[in-house]
């Protein structure tokens, strides 16, 4: 699946959905209306609305295309419980399609190869089109359908310092060193400034993505290619996150489609 962690201010949320955007990366706060809203930081300075309202967007998106899987990645950067977040999913009518695991497994073994995830078919048949993770807080207990993101989820590095001369393919979270099920490619990177000692990182513009090449064909595919070094062919790259996806080589979504084997 293709993530786009910093999209074109241009385009819509539906326009992406549409644009093969398959997967969410999201950060919450609580607005001055008690209710949980879209933001990065503060509410003050980009503040996207209600929760509830994006999911809205999604949920008449999976119904008016039945064949279609979202995956959601919450950056619980707030530390809101996940009793607060689920009213949000309940009021949009979008829980219904939320995807839960079987109960029997065993998120903590020594290999974590004990589940075996359904295929995209499978999701697609029971109407389990909805997977959702979260990177902090998760009470399965409460919420099961809002799954702990590191049981099930590495990634390489994300802090990826301009200019980059080779993205890395190394285990980064968890730091535990042991497999997951499901793997982030991150193909992006950060500008960084430093004062008295202390890293400032800054996310680069659609201006630098483009003039140094970072979603070319080639990057991903040179990034891919050694990343299949470590972590041996067989290896499936689940959500393939990087900036702008309109900038670049528009191929790069024929090889997500590759990468997941759907498509033509």
């Amino acid at each position: 699946m293709l993530d786009v962690v910093r999209p074109s201010p241009e385009e819509t949320l539906l326009t992406r959905i549409g644009s093969f955007f398959r997967n969410l990366f999201t950060h919450e706060e609580k607005a001055t209306d008690s209710r949980v809203h879209l933001c990065h930081g503060s509410c003050d300075l980009i503040d996207k609305g209600p929760l509830a309202d994006t999911l809205v967007v999604f949920r008449e998106f999976l119904d008016a295309n039945p064949n279609e899987v979202i995956t959601f990645i919450i950056e619980n950067v707030s530390g809101f419980a996940v009793k607060d977040l689920q009213p949000s999913f309940a009021s949009s009518g979008i829980e219904k399609y939320a995807f839960t695991p079987n109960p029997s497994f065993s998120a903590h073994s020594a290999n974590h190869a004990g589940y075996q995830w359904p295929t995209l078919g499978q999701l697609i048949g029971d109407k389990h089109r909805l997977v959702v993770f979260i990177d902090d807080k998760a009470q399965p207990d409460v919420v099961p359908y809002i799954l702990p993101e590191w049981d099930y989820v590495v990634e390489i590095p994300y802090s990826n310092i301009h200019p980059i001369k080779e993205f890395p393919c190394n285990q980064d979270r968890p730091h535990d060193g042991q497999p997951r099920d499901l793997l982030v490619l991150n193909h992006f990177g950060y500008n960084r400034l430093t004062i008295a000692g202390k890293n400032i990182d800054t996310p680069l513009t659609s201006s630098q993505v483009k003039e140094n090449g970072y979603n070319s064909l080639d990057s991903l595919q040179t990034h891919l290619n050694t990343c299949a070094k470590t972590w041996g062919d067989s290896r499936v790259f689940n959500f393939v996150t990087l900036d702008y996806y309109d900038v670049g080589d528009r191929s790069i979504f024929h090889m997500v489609d590759k990468i997941n084997s759907v498509g033509k």
